[in-house]
């Protein structure tokens, strides 16, 4: 399956993927514009990762991309 058409994230490919970016749970948060409990609920299974997410994280390492997460506001 292309990475195009595998819309599914299950938390462990969630966590295994921003890891392969280089982001901790914290960064992929303010990356992806969520709170940093989001993002702890996509790699614990409590919350399902959104196809739209699975999507963006993938395309970054087909493409050999690096996230710029914004810094720490608070």
């Amino acid at each position: 399956m292309s990475w195009q058409t595998d819309r599914a994230m299950t938390p462990r490919q969630f966590k295994i993927t921003i890891k392969m970016l280089g982001m901790t749970q914290a960064a992929s948060a303010r990356y992806l514009g969520v709170s940093e409990r989001t993002a702890h609920r996509y790699v614990s299974g409590e919350a399902e990762v959104p196809a739209s997410v699975a999507l963006l994280l993938r395309s970054l390492i087909h493409h050999g991309e690096v996230p710029a997460a914004p810094k720490w506001a608070g």
